[in-house]
């Protein structure tokens, strides 16, 4: 899993299409508020990439009890996502075990007063952007920002991510993550009480 955090950076940085910075009509779009111009397709994944941290620091904490403190990863993929997350592969395992302070908040986050929301602000979300959205306006705004193209890269990574960090850790929880990202909440909601996770 870890050469697909080398081949996300190499996407973002010498492949994704499209403009950036200033140029970027969906990143320019997103910085003055305005979240009704994008197709809401487009405002689905992006919303995904904002619910997708929460998950993971649930995942990283709720047992971090490596050498190496998982915090910061799980805290910096609110910003960058997958590109923060999986470096952890790298350190996760290695050296003496300790359990991690941090550990509670991966507790909370793992609590049913916190995924039952993330659940159905997923599914809202899911349902608004495959009703009102349109794949083609997705897909040309795909080849036109910067901001659409690496997103989208990074949500695919988050998705393969949940699906063999779930077969790894806890065999038969996976299936539930072919459904992108309700599917992955789902499991941690169901495994709450059995703490397979």
């Amino acid at each position: 899993m870890k050469w697909l955090w080398f081949l996300l950076i190499a996407y973002a940085v010498f492949f994704a299409p499209g403009q950036s910075g200033k140029q970027d009509p969906v990143l320019q779009a997103f910085l003055s508020g305005n979240f009704n111009d994008p197709d809401p397709m487009i405002t689905m994944v992006f919303s995904f990439l904002g619910i997708f941290p929460f998950l993971w620091t649930a995942l990283y904490l709720r047992r971090d009890e490596s050498a190496v403190p998982a915090w910061p990863f799980a805290l910096f993929s609110f910003i960058l996502g997958a590109f923060s997350l999986l470096p952890y592969l790298f350190f996760k395992g290695n050296g003496k075990k300790k359990r991690n302070a941090a550990i509670k908040i991966g507790q909370a986050l793992s609590s049913e007063w916190v995924i039952i929301p993330l659940i159905l602000i997923t599914l809202f979300l899911f349902v608004f952007g495959i009703t009102q959205g349109s794949a083609i306006a997705y897909q040309k705004a795909f080849m036109q920002s910067n901001l659409v193209s690496v997103m989208t890269a990074d949500f695919l990574v988050l998705y393969i991510y949940s699906y063999w960090w779930m077969r790894r850790e806890s065999p038969g929880y996976e299936k539930y993550c072919l459904l992108p990202l309700a599917g992955a909440l789902l499991a941690v909601f169901i495994s709450r009480k059995t703490d397979r996770l």
